[in-house]
């Protein structure tokens, strides 16, 4: 346990930094009013206060903020902590991203003393959860955990999750998000991989943020989809400008449901790449305003509902706006696969699986499962190994990054496919509890054409599953 011994901010960037006995930190910014907060990886900066002390004892006379450092906390080195570990002040949370940092032009101090502490001692961290800090309040150190950093991580940065498979490294990890580490898991090497490298073997497992299904239009096809939706990895919002119907895609199981004009709402929005628009409003001149708006801005997938007639009309609306003929190509109208439907559910049902057809080729991989998720956060003192398929030849039901989680306990949690390979790889988990020196190994399973027709399975195939022991 440690203690915040000091809170400091400036408001200009180059400067030192001002004692304040207490701050507001943001989620992901950083501390209100102060020049460092943004979106990036850099938003707070921490000192050890032993560090300082032991600096002034040196001769310095130097006052707290005086390295540019936000908080001052006792009873931790930081330096020699992974990244990734966490600190909890009240209610806030933060998140370490970096140790240390490069000066490019000496500082007061330096000049003064010949050296700074702040380059090798300092790190730096995000604000995962917001709230207010006091001067003498508590810190607690929460141990990395790279499925937490994984789950809590913005909505709109990707992530490559890493993974060595042979060697001495086999099984450990790193979290790269947008081009830069943000956990390593034990080791110094994670520090140092270099993707020619031929002497590490890793499986990439590119992490997409739960991707953002705007519905626009909450009629009774909305409604259906929401349920649908609702199943599936989608973050669900719908706008609809009427009470009545905003008020039942609440009741369906929306995530954000936003009553009001379509145009001004989607023109708020903060864009994300990940966006599957539908625009299923009430009439043509609400999807053109819809449509409009959203040509503005990047997009995954973007659909309308209509008649081919329809649909025409609208293209040439939109072209007659100023769009280009490639933008508006990217229109899928009519909307969804073409399987016949008629019922608002069936409907429903052709825009979904469009959607995830989209999307599942556009990312070229599977979504990680939150249940598996988070157990692997929550995971303590029982063992569990991680099951990864990173390679598939043929027909086998699941794609590569699938994961399960086989507990010591005989807790099965996700799935790879089920059937006889998946209970394959769950008894060798069960064989692989019982070796106290395993620590990560590769399977293959495969099932032939003769084995699947004898187990009465429509699959064949081959799969390439590593296997982690945790815990």
């Amino acid at each position: 346990m440690g203690k915040l011994l000091a809170i400091n901010i400036s408001k200009e960037r180059g400067t030192e930094k001002r004692e304040v006995p207490q701050a507001e930190l943001v989620a992901d910014y950083g501390i209100m009013g102060d020049a460092h907060a943004g979106k990036w990886h850099r938003q707070v900066s921490l000192l050890s206060a032993e560090k300082i002390d032991a600096f002034r004892a040196r001769g310095a006379q130097i006052d707290n903020g005086a390295f540019g450092e936000n908080l001052i906390i006792s009873g931790f080195d930081f330096k020699n902590l992974p990244l990734g570990t966490r600190f909890c002040i009240g209610d806030a949370i933060l998140e370490m991203t970096q140790i240390g940092k490069q000066c490019h032009s000496h500082c007061a101090i330096y000049k003064r003393m010949g050296e700074c502490i702040m380059p090798k001692e300092g790190v730096f961290a995000v604000v995962i959860r917001g709230g207010q800090i006091h001067t003498g309040d508590e810190v607690k150190l929460i141990p990395a955990n790279i499925y937490a950093s994984i789950k809590d991580r913005p909505a709109d940065s990707r992530c490559e999750l890493l993974t060595v498979t042979e060697g001495a490294h086999a099984g450990e990890k790193a979290l790269y998000i947008d081009g830069r580490i943000r956990v390593a898991s034990g080791s110094a090497w994670a520090d140092e991989i270099n993707d020619n490298d031929n002497s590490i073997v890793m499986f990439k497992q590119q992490i997409g943020s739960r991707p953002r299904l705007i519905i626009c239009g909450g009629g009774h096809v909305s409604a259906a989809l929401v349920r649908m939706a609702s199943l599936l990895a989608f973050d669900i919002w719908v706008i609809e400008d009427r009470p009545l119907f905003a008020d039942n895609a609440k009741r369906q199981g929306a995530d954000h449901v936003i009553c009001g004009d379509y145009k001004k709402t989607l023109a708020r929005l903060e864009p994300q790449a990940d966006d599957y628009y539908v625009c299923m409003t009430r009439g043509h001149r609400f999807d053109m305003e819809c449509l409009t708006e959203i040509f503005r801005k990047p997009y995954a997938y973007v659909g309308m509902m209509g008649s081919k007639k329809r649909a025409a009309i609208v293209k040439k609306d939109l072209e007659e706006s100023g769009f280009s003929r490639e933008n508006i190509s990217g229109l899928h109208s009519p909307i969804g696969l073409a399987i016949g439907g008629q019922t608002p559910e069936e409907i429903a049902l052709s825009v979904i699986s469009e959607i995830v057809k989209c999307k599942n080729e556009r990312t070229g991989c599977t979504q990680v499962d939150n249940e598996v998720l988070d157990a692997l956060i929550e995971a303590s003192d029982e063992k569990y190994i991680l099951c990864t398929i990173i390679k598939k030849n043929g027909s086998a039901p699941r794609g590569v990054g699938t994961q399960m989680l086989v507990s010591s306990d005989n807790r099965i949690i996700g799935t790879i496919g089920g059937g006889c390979a998946e209970a394959e790889v769950i008894s060798q988990c069960r064989r692989l509890f019982r070796k106290q020196e395993f620590k990560c190994g590769l399977m293959d399973v495969s099932m032939n054409t003769d084995d699947a027709e004898k187990e009465g399975m429509v699959c064949g195939g081959s799969i390439s599953v590593l296997l982690e022991q945790l815990g």
